[in-house]
């Protein structure tokens, strides 16, 4: 009887043991990360707009669908996994979770290895050595201790005939008449 005692107070404590470990796990405090992404355009040339719509032109606006990823860390490497990804909503706002540290937040063209000849076209001048920094260094690097953090802002400006939101390029063709 009493190795049987053992045998049940042994697969109790191991029991016990299992959850106590998944409520640690589980009960790991994760702070609400929130914000807005807007953009704005360029006057690309044509006829000159009225200063009232060169304000409306150029005005921040929300940039709706534009997605970003997370790694842990304060630099981007590709040898750190991307632990999330969040989107910006139809009115530029985004949130999403995550337990207290550091963390990178990255473009989309960040996500895999620079690849420069992607971004060499007609007309684009890619400036070679800002590639490199900027792949590297993070859009925004996330402190988090304990408490939420809030209208954290990303803004974009699109140069005229650049698709990308990478700073290092710049457009050398014609403009328009």
């Amino acid at each position: 009887m009493k190795s049987k005692a053992d045998f049940i107070t042994f697969i109790l404590c191991f029991v016990f043991g299992i959850t106590i470990a998944q409520t640690k796990s589980n009960s790991v405090k994760k702070v609400t990360i929130s914000g807005t992404v807007l953009h704005s355009f360029s006057y690309c040339g044509g006829i000159e707009p009225s200063p009232e719509m060169m304000a409306e032109f150029t005005k921040l606006k929300p940039y709706a669908g534009k997605i970003f990823y997370v790694r842990k860390g304060k630099t981007n490497t590709t040898k750190g996994k991307i632990i999330l990804s969040f989107k910006a909503d139809t009115t530029g706002k985004f949130s999403f979770q995550l337990p207290p540290g550091n963390y990178s937040i990255i473009q989309q063209q960040q996500v895999k290895k620079l690849d420069i000849t992607l971004y060499k076209k007609q007309f684009i001048t890619a400036d070679e050595n800002c590639l490199k920094t900027w792949w590297e260094k993070p859009y925004h690097v996330l402190e988090i201790k304990d408490k939420n953090i809030s209208k954290i802002e990303f803004k974009f400006n699109h140069p005229c005939f650049i698709s990308d939101d990478i700073p290092c390029l710049q457009y050398d063709g014609p403009m328009p008449p």
